[in-house]
């Protein structure tokens, strides 16, 4: 984890070194973009078993999106995106061996108020506001060797589709930093770097599933993500203004 962090902070810095023109006041463009993120499910939910030591997580992001520059300094981001969250267990549980992994696939939609950040050489932006998740599959995979105790709940590690464990919508603060890059001579086409992150405010167990842990606790949980994406931006209208 400290190791994927460092290297998408360093991929990002990268490219603020990168001279380029700004983008133009009133436009708008469309972007396609994909990345990976580390994703992580705060507060594990073990359905009254005990509980297994988390291991790393990565999943896949992409879709489609609108950028549009209303001032110098003010624009605003909105996303249509199919994301894959989860997260992988690994370690002892009830002195066996166990493996369990948690797919959970969500289609997001961030939208986003976004600032010019101050002081730079290059113009960057900072993306902050709500975000939506619809989820679409929950899948978990589990497996565990011999030799330890009985689960107190062995349904609650059943493989398969367990859809119906998790609430069909997730709220989450989305933040992000971006970088634009101008790719030909028109100021038409960019290249995008983006480096965002989202923390579910909501707990993500349906009713039914919010069970205690083997000390009578319930935690509620929530989806957690910090990735990276690139892609292409196509600047499709202009409303007059002057250029940044």
């Amino acid at each position: 984890m400290k190791f994927f962090i460092q290297c998408v902070f360093f991929c990002f810095l990268q490219i603020l070194a990168v001279q380029a023109e700004a983008q133009q006041v009133n436009s708008l463009w469309l972007s396609g973009s994909a990345g990976v993120n580390s994703n992580w499910i705060l507060n594990q939910n073990a359905y009254g078993n005990q509980e297994i030591e988390y291991a790393p997580t990565f999943g896949f992001s992409g879709g489609l999106g609108g950028y549009y520059f209303k001032s110098r300094k003010w624009g605003l981001n909105g996303s249509l995106l199919m994301t894959q969250i989860g997260q992988n267990y690994t370690g002892m549980q009830g002195g066996a061996e166990a493996d369990r992994k948690v797919k959970l696939t969500y289609v997001n939609v961030p939208l986003l108020l976004m600032k010019k950040i101050p002081g730079l050489k290059y113009p960057s932006w900072i993306s902050f506001g709500p975000e939506i998740l619809f989820l679409l599959k929950a899948d978990q995979q589990y497996q565990r060797d011999e030799g330890g105790s009985s689960l107190p709940n062995p349904e609650g590690m059943a493989q398969g589709d367990i859809t119906d464990r998790f609430k069909p919508i997730d709220l989450a603060v989305n933040f992000s930093l971006n970088r634009m890059m101008e790719l030909n001579y028109f100021r038409s086409f960019m290249f995008l770097l983006t480096l965002n992150s989202s923390f579910g405010l909501t707990d993500i167990n349906s009713a039914d599933w919010q069970i205690p842990n083997t000390q009578d606790v319930y935690a509620s949980s929530h989806n957690f993500y910090v990735g990276v994406k690139a892609g292409l931006m196509f600047k499709v209208a202009r409303i007059g203004g002057r250029r940044w």
